[in-house]
């Protein structure tokens, strides 16, 4: 798993895209993905659960969910990713919680011009807005520690090149090295160690 640093750090980020094809290696961020089966098919892993999407079918990945797409059939797709602030009341809504099933449906357009912030933010709301029909969602117990990860995996994005230990990224973030160990293992699945090895191969 590797951080996308790209689709973390912007307050304003939207992006609204149509592709053939998406295979992608488990990864997370901070922004919201969406991601429509147009024609063709794809298996989608979100955390534990794997989706096969077909033609109308729809994911909506939360941030800091792990995610992975492996293409089975080409065809056309439809994604966005945008962040939190994009649909801040939303986010607020859900922050401390995960939804039980992401998978969904969504008559968003294939051909939208989009010119100005207000449609960005009013095709985000839309996507949420869709998902939300009769969702159900499971209160996630580690919400507080969100900023505390994300700001080591930025940590280790900025220095996996060079020297990068778990005890710098502690002294860096204000925490005691051993807490930030158990709680970075926790959360990623793999050591801090592990994790900045991982970069270094992906890199």
């Amino acid at each position: 798993m590797f951080f996308e640093s790209e689709h973390s750090l912007s307050e304003n980020e939207f992006r609204l895209w149509k592709c053939n094809r998406m295979s992608f290696p488990i990864h997370i961020h901070r922004s919201f993905e969406y991601f429509k089966q147009i024609h063709g098919s794809t298996e989608i892993c979100i955390e534990d659960q794997k989706y096969i999407l077909k033609s109308g079918e729809a994911v909506l990945v939360f941030p800091l969910q792990p995610h992975s797409y492996t293409c089975i059939e080409d065809g056309n797709i439809q994604m966005s990713i945008f962040s939190p602030e994009m649909v801040s009341s939303f986010y607020k809504k859900n922050k401390s919680r995960t939804p039980v099933n992401n998978q969904f449906t969504c008559d968003l357009s294939e051909n939208l011009e989009i010119d100005n912030i207000y449609h960005k933010k009013s095709v985000a709301y839309f996507i949420c807005g869709e998902f939300e029909k009769d969702r159900k969602y499971v209160e996630r117990s580690d919400n507080l520690g969100d900023n505390l990860f994300v700001s080591l995996l930025i940590y280790a994005d900025n220095h996996f090149r060079d020297r990068c230990l778990l005890r710098d990224a502690a002294i860096a973030v204000g925490y005691d090295y051993a807490y930030i160990s158990k709680f970075f293992k926790k959360r990623c699945g793999m050591s801090f160690r592990q994790y900045v090895n991982c970069l270094r191969i992906l890199e």
